[in-house]
């Protein structure tokens, strides 16, 4: 039982009690997490978690220059790396009547649709994704783009799909990571702006940091 969790960890999942909710139980409890954490820190790795009830995720124990590296790409490329799931999110944020952008809420395809149908304005802003969704075209109808707008944000690890047969999806605990990124880019626009695109807190970016902030348990 502990394989299962410590597999998912070490691919980079993010553990919460939408998307893995059994793994996630099992985390809940002290012994079973003292062993997972016992075994990452042979690694030199540390189980750590997004706020007070969110994700567990893998970390490293101590930030060494390569993690430091790594971040620093991460948020020099940060329109490759985290602008997708980011451009995604608003448009549905703006199709979706009462989406928060927060683990729990659920999204229909059917739903998102009509939404979209509804403004010439969102229609536009998701033709203009066509070059950020994989395998989406311009040849493809509304209902077309936007369920492969969903399926790369599901692969993404931000969305499961719950209800294949009306085709429903829920935000998971992932969202609060990005949430996080968002509010430590706000935070340290003023240290790391060299880092990054001078365009990285645009209209969209705010918004979504507007509505769920997200912290991380270090």
């Amino acid at each position: 039982m502990y394989a299962n969790v410590l597999n998912k960890l070490l691919a980079g999942q993010f553990i919460c009690s939408i998307a893995f909710e059994s793994e996630y139980e099992q985390l809940q409890g002290a012994e079973f997490r003292e062993v997972v954490e016992d075994w990452l820190d042979k690694l030199q790795m540390r189980l750590a978690r997004l706020g007070t009830d969110g994700a567990f995720f893998m970390a490293p124990v101590q930030v060494l220059s390569s993690h430091a590296k790594k971040v620093s790409d991460e948020l020099a490329s940060f329109r490759d790396v985290y602008g997708p799931a980011v451009r995604m999110l608003d448009l549905i944020r703006q199709a979706k009547e009462g989406f928060t952008c927060s683990a729990g809420d659920y999204i229909q395809l059917a739903e998102l649709e009509t939404g979209l149908n509804d403004s010439s304005t969102l229609e536009t802003l998701l033709r203009n994704l066509h070059g950020v969704i994989p395998g989406a075209s311009i040849k493809h109808n509304n209902r077309e783009f936007l369920k492969r707008l969903l399926d790369h944000l599901k692969s993404s690890g931000y969305l499961i799909l719950v209800n294949p047969q009306n085709e429903t999806y829920q935000v998971t605990g992932k969202i609060d990571q990005l949430h996080a990124v968002l509010e430590f880019i706000a935070e340290q626009k003023a240290v790391i702006g060299d880092l990054v695109d001078d365009k990285l807190m645009d209209e969209e970016t705010s918004d979504l940091l507007k509505i769920t902030p997200g912290a991380v348990d270090v």
